[in-house]
């Protein structure tokens, strides 16, 4: 319908990134349970809040390098921005000219995040876990 051709580049290239994009998101969506555990209810009006700016900096609608180098380079601590950049230019022909970094960069880069996300849950889950044991809650009060 839309004439769009694909050509992956490299199957194993491709997996890779994906694995460890979702790793990476993973790993942070674990760290910000933490969050919505401490703050309630309240958390979801700002998961609603932050969703389309999020989308809209990952490169989620349009290739990331259409953006500043700031804006990119921010938007780069979210997994989905480097994973779908990555695998943008894994998957069409022209996509290494859409490429906001390498994808050898960006696999580096989830691989790191990965590990950060993920030993930062760890650390932040334990936390609220200490701290319901302590207070008897899972929630903040509100005074």
């Amino acid at each position: 319908m839309f004439h769009v051709q694909y050509e992956v580049v490299s199957f194993l290239q491709l997996f890779t990134v994906f694995l460890l994009a979702m790793i990476a998101l993973y790993g942070m969506g674990m760290m910000l349970a933490s969050l919505f555990l401490l703050l309630g209810r309240e958390a979801w009006h700002m998961a609603n809040l932050a969703q389309e700016p999020i989308y809209l900096v990952s490169g989620f609608y349009f290739p990331i390098k259409s953006f500043p180098f700031w804006v990119a380079a921010a938007a780069s601590i979210i997994p989905l921005t480097l994973g779908m950049d990555a695998m943008r230019q894994l998957v069409f022909p022209s996509g290494v000219s859409l490429g906001f970094l390498t994808v050898s960069t960006e696999i580096g880069i989830l691989l790191v995040l990965s590990a950060v996300f993920i030993v930062a849950a760890q650390v932040l889950l334990a936390h609220m876990e200490k701290l319901a044991i302590r207070e008897g809650r899972l929630t903040e009060s509100r005074r």
